[in-house]
């Protein structure tokens, strides 16, 4: 059963580095009594970091590529890589430092091309066997390389207090702060006229709640999200609103080679201020719904493949923010 609940984690050790924590062993408990032996002197932290890496190529299908009533459909294709080194600073303490690269290329829809890379530190500290506090702050960087306007950098902190429980089942709770900086974008005034004196800015605080139970070859989450966008630009407060997220998921093993995922989510946004076009004094809200299933193979401990589908579908009460739209893709992963 412990192999089983293992391998029901390999979906997500494809997505994140593995943190492995090394107990630290005194000269006394393996040093024999009647014999003499002279020991290495014990690794540094930085010394006993591990170095890994994950690359991703993924090609595929989106018959939505602007999220709107168009339903302009390109082909796209994905690279990605992440580099990731974890050390035990101490038996009870791992910290990360990770490094990521993403480069999007639409055939057709060009201004959509987007280069993204992100750095990201991080402190793991065991309170005991069941909790664990997190704390990580991040660094990310969006170029729309064809366009420019909606450019970006972004700046994140967080904390997380995790818990593991009986019954094979875990929980967490999750605060994250974030700003973003956007290079060309300027505020406009409350008249719309664009001010390009000023750039736009953006603070969001996240809270985010999450329980889920390890079963022999499932393992089953479910996710409550809440944050809040405040903007710096005065129009209508456009970009003002409070985000609610509530959904689930299922990782199935289905033997040592296959294993299956799926995920449902709905998210609600309530926008304070933004009036509909036909309606001045009724606020805009939108209500979408994500589903997305995906079916992975695993050739190694090193390469594996994955089939991934996902659907979305926004309603709102203003019509032009209407859309629904399908991705279909094909992935290879290989680490080492």
């Amino acid at each position: 059963m412990k192999n089983s609940s293992k391998m029901i984690l390999a979906l997500a050790f494809l997505l994140m580095p593995v943190v492995c924590r090394a107990a630290d062993v005194s000269e006394e408990d393996v040093t024999p009594r009647n014999k003499k032996i002279y020991l290495e002197p014990e690794k540094s932290a930085l010394e006993r970091g591990k170095l890994k890496f994950l690359t991703a190529l993924t090609v595929g299908l989106d018959d939505n590529t602007h999220l709107d009533s168009r339903r302009d459909s390109d082909p796209y294709s994905q690279e990605f890589v992440r580099g990731s080194w974890t050390s035990d600073s101490s038996q009870k303490t791992v910290t990360t430092l990770e490094a990521e690269v993403m480069n999007l290329m639409y055939a057709g829809e060009s201004s959509l091309d987007l280069f993204r890379g992100g750095v990201r530190a991080g402190v793991d500290h065991s309170l005991n066997k069941e909790w664990t506090v997190s704390f990580g702050y991040n660094i990310d960087l969006v170029d729309y390389i064809n366009t420019g306007s909606d450019d970006y950098y972004e700046n994140a902190l967080s904390a997380k207090l995790s818990q593991k429980f009986s019954n094979k089942m875990f929980q967490s709770l999750m605060y994250s702060p974030s700003y973003r900086n956007y290079d060309s974008r300027y505020i406009r005034t409350e008249v719309g006229i664009a001010s390009p004196d000023k750039e736009r800015a953006d603070v969001r605080n996240t809270l985010e709640y999450e329980i889920g139970k390890f079963f022999t070859k499932n393992m089953v989450k479910l996710n409550f999200q809440y944050y809040n966008n405040n903007s710096n630009d005065p129009y209508l407060n456009y970009y003002d609103y409070d985000s609610y997220r509530i959904g689930g998921s299922l990782t199935r093993l289905f033997n040592d080679k296959v294993s299956g995922y799926l995920g449902m989510w709905n998210q609600y946004r309530f926008f304070r201020t933004r009036s509909l076009i036909e309606d001045a004094g009724c606020k805009e809200h939108d209500t979408t719904f994500l589903l997305t299933s995906s079916i992975f193979y695993t050739m190694n401990k090193s390469l594996a493949f994955g089939l991934s589908y996902t659907y979305r579908q926004n309603y709102s009460n203003e019509p032009i923010e209407r859309y629904s739209g399908s991705l279909v893709s094909v992935s290879t992963y290989y680490k080492f």
